[in-house]
Parts: C-alpha cells; sequence; structure tokens
C-alpha cells in the first residue's frame, strides 16, 4: 500500500492502537456476552464485514493475532514465525499489519487523530478526464 510510505512511524502506532482496541472489545464482547444486544450485533456485523473485506494475508494475520481466543497471549514474532505457513520476515509481518491496520480504520471510520482521507486526497487527487 502506497499510503503506508507516506504515514510517521508514530501515525502508524497511533492508527494500530485505535484499531487494536476496537478489536479487543469486539473479542471480549463476541466471547463474554451472554445476551447480546443490537448495538453489540451491529458492532460485531460491522468489524466482521470489515475484516471480510481485507486481502487473505492481511484477514489472517488480523484473525490470527488479534481475534483469537489465546491472543491476549500470542506475540507478534509467535505469529511471523510460527502462524504464517512458510514463514515471513518481520518486515514483511508489520506491512501486511500496518496496511491492514490502515484499512480497518478507513471502513470502521475510526478517529485515529491521524488525517488518513486527507493524505489520500493530497497524494492519490481523482482525476477526471
Amino acid at each position: 500500500m502506497e499510503l503506508l510510505k507516506h504515514l510517521t512511524r508514530a501515525e502508524k502506532v497511533k492508527i494500530r492502537k485505535a484499531v487494536v482496541n476496537e478489536l479487543e472489545r469486539y473479542r471480549l464482547s463476541k466471547f463474554t456476552v451472554e445476551n447480546p444486544d443490537n448495538d453489540n450485533v451491529a458492532f460485531h456485523q460491522m468489524i466482521e464485514r470489515a475484516i471480510e473485506r481485507l486481502p487473505t494475508p492481511e484477514r489472517f494475520l488480523i484473525e490470527a493475532r488479534y481475534l483469537s481466543a489465546n491472543s491476549e497471549y500470542l506475540t507478534d514474532y509467535h505469529v511471523y514465525n510460527l502462524k504464517f505457513n512458510p514463514p515471513i520476515s518481520a518486515m514483511t509481518y508489520t506491512k501486511i499489519r500496518d496496511a491492514a491496520m490502515i484499512k480497518i480504520s478507513l471502513y470502521l471510520n475510526l478517529d485515529t487523530g491521524v488525517k488518513i482521507e486527507y493524505l489520500i486526497q493530497t497524494n492519490y487527487p481523482v482525476r477526471f478526464s
């Protein structure tokens, strides 16, 4: 994703924190709430749709790292060395994770404190001919 080149490390961290908080909220409510109300059901559907829209490697990474029952005990190292087959490098993992996090934040319209839409408009202007 070209957009990754235009974001600073601090911006990527802000985006990742916002998305991880939403994924953690999803995981906790999905596994702990016995009788979900309409708000929880809508929230679950929104998260699930966002994840379904991701490309396969990004979806696999998000599901393995953040949505599994043991995700609190997994590390990134564990995922890129043991879950991916064949294993991928830490650099490749980081690129896939950051791209997935940006897409999820856009799909969910999260307030991350980063003006992603502005970056998209300034770096990829729509051309009408």
